[in-house]
This record gives structure tokens, sequence and C-alpha cells, in this order.
């Protein structure tokens, strides 16, 4: 019973601070690229051309055909811009509690929140980079649909998702430095391991089965579900209910550490 108080404190706590939640979010944004002549340009200009790196590298280097009906480049770019938004968020909400060492420091803060606040100011641009895909597929004549309604879950799953894996290796970083270059290593393997360049039909049946327990697939074909108006989420049951059971238990395992963990950030950081 006390791990499920700590879900529902950690929960109550950072309600109760939505507020400064979205301010420092938004500080976040602003913060990152300040002193730089450009600003807010850099953070739109490194992903967007990744993007445009690695389409070029598979549509002509590889020379990926289309998937299905689909035209490999809008197939591509709805599952990359995702990813990148994962990548980013997971990597800069683990280390938010190092970045904003400072704040913890003050007694009457809630840090339950600075992870949130990173994931949330890489969420900002992502936005910009949806609606550059939606463009993009609306030219090559898929225009958005009623499916295009669900990625708002999919966008708040994915949110979760980050969020429960990085109260694990946040409170962890602060103890174990180490574990930003380990990450890294998780992130291109995972990068690699989840089919965001590559279509999982591919593989033989059995390995598409195993290929499936990442979490991360189901997340990234839910945003292309919603983009090329293919499936509405719960045409995927057994995915959707195997996605939420692992995301329970991240989150349940991450709330009680960071909870446990919390008293000594401030001697530590």
């Amino acid at each position: 019973m006390k791990m499920f108080r700590n879900i529902k404190q950690i929960m109550l706590e950072i309600f109760e601070s939505r507020q400064l939640l979205i301010e420092l979010s938004l500080k976040d944004v602003k913060r990152r690229f300040s002193g730089t002549y450009f600003g807010l340009i850099w953070g739109i200009l490194q992903p967007l051309l990744t993007l445009i790196v690695y389409w070029a590298v598979f549509q002509f280097g590889f020379r990926s055909g289309d998937v299905g009906e689909i035209p490999f480049v809008l197939w591509f770019m709805s599952g990359i811009i995702l990813w990148l938004f994962i990548s980013e968020s997971f990597s800069n909400a683990s280390n938010s509690l190092l970045e904003y060492n400072y704040l913890i420091q003050k007694v009457k803060f809630n840090v339950n929140i600075l992870p949130i606040v990173k994931i949330l100011s890489s969420f900002y641009i992502h936005l910009f980079f949806l609606a550059i895909v939606l463009i993009v597929c609306s030219l090559f004549g898929y225009f958005p649909t009623l499916q295009l309604l669900q990625i708002v879950y999919y966008i708040f799953a994915t949110i979760f998702f980050v969020f429960s894996m990085s109260l694990i290796t946040s409170s962890a970083m602060v103890f174990f430095r180490d574990l930003n270059q380990i990450i890294s290593i998780i992130l291109l393997i995972g990068m690699w391991g989840t089919p965001v360049a590559w279509d999982l039909g591919i593989f033989p049946e059995k390995a598409q089965f195993i290929l499936k327990f990442n979490p991360f697939y189901y997340l990234i074909e839910g945003y292309r579900d919603s983009i090329l108006s293919r499936r509405w989420f719960w045409e995927r049951p057994v995915l959707g209910i195997y996605f939420w059971f692992v995301t329970a238990i991240i989150f349940l395992v991450g709330a009680n550490m960071f909870l446990k963990l919390r008293p000594h950030f401030a001697d530590t950081v």
C-alpha cells in the first residue's frame, strides 16, 4: 500500500505545481539557446538536418522502397519525429536533477517536476516538426482525417512513458554520473532496434512477435496510424494492454525509487 501511496503523492505534487511546471519548461527552451545569435533556430535546425540525413541515407543509400502503398518518405518521417522527441526528452530528463541542482538546494522546491520540465521543453519543438510532417503528407495527398485526433493519446502515452523511465534514471544519475553515457548507448541501440527506419514486415512472424515487445514499437506505429490514417488505437488491443502494463510497472518502480532517494539529492548534487 505504501508503494501506491507514493504514486498518489508524486502525482498530487506535480498537479499542485502545474503552473510552475509550464513556466519553467518555457524558460528552459529559451535558456537552452540564450546567448546564441540564431537562438531557437538551432533547436529546430539540428533535428531537421538529422531527419533529412536519415531520410537521404535510407531512401537513396539503402534504396528503401515504399511501405505498402505509403511512400517511404512519409512513413519514415512520421516515425522519426517521435523517436527524436523520445531520445531528446529522455536524455534531458535523466540529467534534469544535475542541471537544476541549484533548485534542489531549496527546501520548498518540488523536485518531482524537473524531469517533466525537460520533457515539455522538448515537446514544444516536437510540435513544430509534427506540423511539418502533416504539411508534407498533405502535399502527397495524405490529408488529416479523424484518426489524427488520437495522436493526442499517443503523445500522452509517450510523455508518461518517458517520465516513468526518467524517474528511475534521473534519481540514479545523481549518484552514478556514468549513467549518462550508458543512456546514450541505449538510445543508439533503441534507434536501430525499433522500426523507425525499417519495416517490421521484413522479418519472419516469430521475429516480429519478439520485436513487438519493445514498448517504443507501440508508440511509433501509433503515430503512423494517426498521421497516415491506417487504423485506430483500439485496433491494437493486445499491444495497448501490454504497453500500459509495462509503463505502470516502470512508473511504480520509478516513483518509489525517486521518493526514497529524494531526501539525499541535496547532499549529493
